[in-house]
């Protein structure tokens, strides 16, 4: 995921959950008036608003309970990205780790075939150490 995806989501995120925040704060002041009035009213008058503040009040713990889903899989979300992070880590530092030795038996097989190429160009055929000695007279002759 690009740093601009992220960046996008995270700003998705934040948003949503500060609207969800708001439409909470404002149903249960909603409702706080709504007990408030109930209380106030005549016999008749809180028969009416008693249902509706049941009504609303399960409408309020729906809401609530969504959110608490919400969070719960942004949660499991959260704990897989650490999970792969953290397993990614571990294959990186597997890979750094064989990174040294690979590159030391690289340059010594650059190397030999080099003393051994410049054997063969002097018209010799022979194994390593014998190269190397023509290579070094050769290249001291040169001088």
């Amino acid at each position: 995921m690009a740093a601009s995806e992220v960046r996008r989501l995270r700003h998705k995120v934040a948003a949503t959950l500060r609207e969800y925040e708001g439409h909470l704060l404002r149903l249960e002041g909603q409702l706080a008036v709504l007990r408030a009035k109930a209380q106030r009213a005549g016999e008749e008058t809180r028969v009416k608003l008693a249902g509706l503040l049941d009504q609303a009040e399960r409408d309020a713990g729906a809401a609530r309970e969504l959110g608490r889903t919400a969070l719960a899989g942004l949660e499991r979300a959260s704990e897989t990205a650490r999970a792969c992070l953290t397993d990614l880590k571990g294959r990186m530092e597997a890979v750094e780790a064989g990174l040294p030795a690979a590159v030391a038996r690289g340059r010594a097989v650059v190397r030999r075939a080099t003393i051994e190429a410049k054997a063969i160009r002097h018209g010799v055929r022979v194994g390593l150490r014998v190269a190397r000695r023509v290579a070094r007279r050769t290249k001291a002759a040169k001088d």
